[in-house]
C-alpha cells in the first residue's frame, strides 16, 4: 500500500506538476487562466472601530490580483458595507495612499466586481441608493458564482 501511494505521488509530482504541463504565465505567476481572488471586506473605515488600513490593504491586494490577470470580486459585508457608498468621504485615505473611494473606482474600471451584502446593509441602515456607481447589491447566486476550486479568499 505504501508503495502504491508513493508511486501515485511520484507520478503526480513528476508528470502532473511539471512546468512543461503548465503555460508560461501559469508557471510565472502560479495562476490558472480561471483563477479568482475573492476579497472579503468586513472592516469599516470610520469611527472608533474603523480600520482604514485594513480596507486600504484589501484594495491593494485586489489590484495586485488584477495585475496578475486574475478575476477579482470584492465582497463588502458586516461593517464593510459602508465603504462602497456615496457617503464615504472622498478624501478618506490611509496615511499618504490614494483615497479609498478613488482606489475602489479604479478597481471597478479595471474589471473588479464589487458586491455589497444586502443583509448587512439592512442591519446597518445602508440603502441601495447609497451604493456607489459600479458596485452592486449582491445576491447569493452572483456572489457564489465566484467560489470554486480555483478561488482564493482573503479577508480584511
Amino acid at each position: 500500500m505504501k508503495n502504491a501511494i508513493c508511486l501515485v505521488l511520484f507520478y503526480c509530482c513528476v508528470l502532473g506538476c511539471s512546468p512543461a504541463n503548465r503555460s508560461a504565465s501559469q508557471s510565472a505567476t502560479g495562476a490558472s487562466s480561471s483563477s479568482t481572488v475573492l476579497v472579503n471586506v468586513t472592516s469599516g473605515v470610520e469611527g472608533d472601530q474603523g480600520q482604514p488600513q485594513a480596507v486600504d490593504m484589501a484594495l491593494k491586494l485586489a489590484g495586485f490580483a488584477l495585475d496578475e490577470g486574475r478575476t477579482v470580486a470584492l465582497f463588502f459585508n458586516v461593517k464593510g458595507v459602508h465603504v462602497p457608498t456615496r457617503t464615504l468621504p472622498s478624501d478618506l485615505a490611509f496615511q499618504d495612499n490614494l483615497p479609498i473611494v478613488k482606489q475602489l473606482a479604479k478597481l471597478i474600471e479595471r474589471g473588479a466586481e464589487v458586491h455589497v451584502c444586502p443583509i448587512c446593509m439592512k442591519a446597518l441602515g445602508v440603502e441601495e441608493a447609497d451604493v456607489m456607481k459600479g458596485a452592486q447589491v449582491t445576491t447569493r447566486p452572483k456572489l457564489f458564482a465566484h467560489i470554486g476550486a480555483n478561488t482564493s479568499v482573503f479577508t480584511y
